[in-house]
């Protein structure tokens, strides 16, 4: 099969003839239709502890082509989506396990497409986690620093369905496209900074998806007393915000019960009520994988980019 593999450390990948993984007795075999580009793929790569080679990509949608002998709930041809990080997803090919909580899968309904799947799963599921997190309900004051991005632009429409009251920052260019995800008020941070702008204000749950320890630090001052906030890059220092009473947490969606067969279908059902609209930012043929991960490193993409595997 093809795939984009990084052979050697230091390498950014290239598309390669390798064997197609075979299944056991659990597993389930995918034909890749289509997979979603997620920061992760990049960071992941770049590790210096990273096991090589490796298939790049997590996030898939595609077509059972064989199961193992034990497997109950797939059956071939079903199309069914999910996050495989053992095998990767920029192949024409991906294996995991029908019961693994490491590697969620679940069956697509007929009117989601299969690029639309495909963006779902680790963005997704991460803004699920964060707005499960911070308790984020009707009526409460919730700022998205990063509103436009993969994950930003899920968080702010669950929580406009939600009904909570939204402020979120991205560039200048994206304040159409943050209102018309659902922001309330819009910051554009390429001309203010948040926390002067919004400073003495009494924001009760902030997610940050951009800022380093010294930038999510500054936040504290738009938040109430007895706040919450969530990083999803490891930036919080939990015992600074704890002094401070707001309650700090880093986020990895791998540990929250988002993760999860039930995750992928909450997040589905959100999609089939009309809730939230996947973000596509543009297709790429698998030929074009390593490029688009480059892209989507570039810190210049607003919503998904999917790679489309012939």
């Amino acid at each position: 099969m093809k795939a984009a593999v990084v052979e050697h450390r230091g390498q950014s990948g290239s598309i390669k003839e390798i064997p197609a993984p075979r299944p056991g007795p659990s597993d389930v075999l995918v034909r890749v239709v289509a997979a979603g580009v997620n920061p992760i793929d990049w960071k992941r790569r770049d590790r210096p502890d990273t096991p090589l080679p490796l298939v790049l990509g997590q996030d898939f949608a595609g077509v059972v082509s064989e199961v193992g002998d034990r497997v109950a709930k797939y059956r071939i041809g079903e199309r069914v989506f999910g996050i495989a990080r053992k095998h990767g997803t920029y192949a024409e090919f991906t294996l995991l396990s029908e019961d693994d909580s490491a590697e969620p899968l679940a069956k697509i309904p007929d009117d989601v497409g299969d690029a639309d799947a495909a963006a779902l799963p680790t963005a997704g599921i991460t803004a699920l986690g964060a707005i499960e997190t911070l308790d984020v309900s009707k009526g409460t004051s919730f700022l998205v620093l990063g509103a436009t991005g993969g994950v930003g632009s899920y968080a702010v429409q669950i929580a406009r369905d939600r009904g909570a009251r939204i402020i979120g920052s991205a560039r200048s260019a994206n304040e159409s496209l943050a209102r018309s995800l659902g922001v309330d008020e819009f910051i554009a941070y390429d001309k203010e900074d948040a926390s002067e702008r919004l400073r003495g204000g009494a924001i009760e749950a902030v997610l940050d998806l951009v800022d380093d320890s010294g930038g999510i630090k500054r936040i504290a001052g738009v938040m109430r007393d007895g706040g919450r906030i969530v990083s999803t890059i490891g930036a919080a220092d939990v015992d600074w915000f704890a002094a401070r009473n707001i309650v700090a947490t880093n986020l990895y969606a791998a540990d929250t019960p988002q993760w999860s067969h039930a995750g992928l279908r909450s997040l589905l059902e959100l999609v089939e009520q009309g809730a939230i609209r996947v973000m596509i930012a543009g297709e790429r043929p698998l030929a074009e994988a390593v490029d688009a991960l480059e892209e989507s490193k570039s810190g210049s993409v607003d919503g998904k980019i999917v790679i489309i595997v012939d």
